[in-house]
């Protein structure tokens, strides 16, 4: 039987399997002899992909193999570098969502527009870094382009929308800190960060995005809620304590549903932390939503009573400080009337000054009178 002679397009499989092997393995030296039997078709050899649609720069991107890498994106052009895997993802995405510092700022350095090129989804490196909270990554991608941070995913999400709810503080920090006007975008639901951090349970992250900008703590999704509804229905009491604590809160905005937080926090399952919120609410002044824009008929009577006290103490003490008054006058003319009595001999001076104490004591007894009769 005569042996059939395999074909050039077999010995090319198995030369490419060899290929992708030693780039899997970091055999260096193999790689090299077997992209040198091949110079005239090196740019190929780069776009070549595996079943999973990877690239051998992708590869050694993956596994962070920095000498293997070093040596294949030395043949590759942009092009070869874009190439996506079928996880859409291309190596330079790739490796800043691993946290491959070295590899990043290589590529970063050779092809700086990496930075915008965005997976289907249009998420971008800087966001699969942040998310996966690799503060070297995100500080080296913010260096060559701080623009990328403004770039949103399909759902109109940001880096600090997922930050902020993952409770990743210290990518917070350096996203607000690099552009602070990125803490009020919306998304899709019209949630800032502000929304996304309350449904977390790190404070330090929403105290952090409200020292940027406290004018977002009543602002309304697209159902109505605000950070203290969602912080409510949640059952996050420490947080709800924190946004309690801002004298601009608004605890009586009532959402699309017709609830306020008060409504909310009635729904919680019974315990420590429910009764935590209720009392937090309570004592900041919230009320059910039927109630919101009613009279609080107990309050306006207490203070109707106070009134009423007030205005009574005040005339008391008028009438008080008269009398006194009054009586220093009549004292003086009881005075009078005895040096006139004793040195004047003349009876048209006595006859008038006795008019006169007469028609004074009667006024005196008068306000007298009304006074004790009053008290």
């Amino acid at each position: 039987m005569m042996m059939m002679e395999p074909s050039k397009s077999s010995l090319r499989f198995i030369a490419h399997q060899g290929f992708f092997t030693a780039v899997r393995s970091g055999d260096l030296d193999s790689l090299k002899q077997i992209v040198g039997e091949q110079p005239s078709d090196v740019s190929d050899l780069m776009s070549l992909q595996t079943d999973a649609g990877e690239t051998a720069l992708y590869i050694a991107a993956d596994n962070n193999l920095e000498e293997v890498y070093s040596y294949l994106v030395k043949l590759c052009d942009f092009e070869n570098v874009k190439i996506r895997s079928k996880s859409d993802l291309d190596a330079f995405h790739l490796s800043a969502k691993k946290g491959h510092l070295g590899i990043v700022k290589d590529l970063l350095v050779k092809w700086p527009e990496l930075c915008k090129l965005c997976d289907s989804s249009n998420t971008s490196p800087l966001y699969s870094s942040a998310v996966k909270d690799h503060l070297d990554v995100v500080n080296a991608i913010l260096d060559v382009d701080v623009s990328s941070m403004r770039i949103v995913r399909t759902n109109e999400k940001t880096a600090l929308h997922t930050a902020a709810r993952n409770g990743l503080l210290d990518i917070v920090k350096v996203l607000i800190h690099r552009d602070p006007g990125i803490v009020c975008i919306k998304d899709k639901k019209g949630q800032t960060a502000l929304h996304m951090a309350v449904k977390g349970r790190s404070t330090s992250v929403v105290e952090e995005i409200l020292l940027s900008d406290r004018s977002i703590l009543n602002e309304r999704d697209k159902n109505g809620n605000t950070a203290v509804h969602l912080a409510t229905r949640k059952s996050r009491p420490q947080i709800i304590s924190l946004l309690l604590g801002y004298t601009s809160i608004d605890v009586n905005i009532i959402n699309n549903q017709h609830e306020t937080a008060m409504d909310l926090a009635d729904k919680l399952l019974y315990g420590e932390s429910a009764l935590e919120i209720k009392e937090g609410l309570i004592e900041a002044g919230a009320k059910h939503a039927r109630q919101v824009g009613q009279m609080d008929e107990t309050m306006e009577l207490k203070r109707t009573v106070s009134d009423i006290k007030h205005e009574v103490h005040t005339q008391l003490v008028q009438n008080e400080k008269t009398n006194r008054r009054v009586s220093g006058i009549a004292k003086e003319l009881r005075k009078i009337h005895r040096e006139a009595v004793q040195n004047t001999t003349n009876s048209v001076t006595v006859v008038a000054v006795l008019f006169a104490s007469i028609a004074f004591l009667a006024i005196f007894n008068f306000t007298w009178e009304v006074y004790t009769g009053w008290s």
